[in-house]
């Protein structure tokens, strides 16, 4: 019994660092393809990047799952940022004046500061700027520029008064 007990603490083990292996792969895999990726950079899978060759992500970024980005426009995430799952940050759209909105796109980069904090859910749409140490709060809509050291909250997203 005791020798079962061991090859199951031996073999959980092994398959904790195949497991660590695999993802330290596809990580790697992902970050090669960055316009620009920094270092201590962690993303948690699955994740959807499109336009990925059009995003620069700096030092020590997390990511978490289910992520969507849209960075064909461009997109720049600062040094220490967090994005909670289920965000969507959108760089491109359809031109809201065209006959036919499937044949239009607008491009507009989407910059994100450094040390910014986006709750779970929230949508960062095509063009914003959100200075540093600024606070997304969870299911916010953003579609105006957020201030450094700003918390908005709700759809639209607004600030929060001190």
């Amino acid at each position: 019994m005791i020798l079962y007990k061991y090859f199951i603490f031996k073999l959980t083990n092994q398959l904790k660092k195949i497991e660590k292996l695999g993802y330290k792969i596809k990580l790697k895999k992902f970050t090669t393809k960055f316009k620009k990726c920094g270092l201590n950079v962690f993303i948690q899978f699955p994740v959807r990047l499109e336009g990925i060759e059009y995003i620069t992500i700096g030092n020590n970024v997390c990511i978490n799952a289910f992520v969507h980005i849209w960075g064909h426009g461009g997109v720049v995430i600062g040094d220490n940022t967090l994005i909670a799952s289920h965000v969507s940050i959108v760089s491109v759209t359809h031109d809201s004046n065209a006959v036919l909105y499937k044949n239009s796109c607008i491009e507009k980069k989407v910059v994100i500061g450094s040390n910014v904090w986006i709750g779970t859910h929230a949508t960062i749409l095509p063009g914003i700027i959100i200075g540093d140490n600024a606070i997304i709060g969870a299911g916010s809509v953003v579609t105006k520029n957020v201030e450094a050291n700003t918390t908005v909250v709700g759809v639209p997203a607004k600030k929060l008064k001190n």
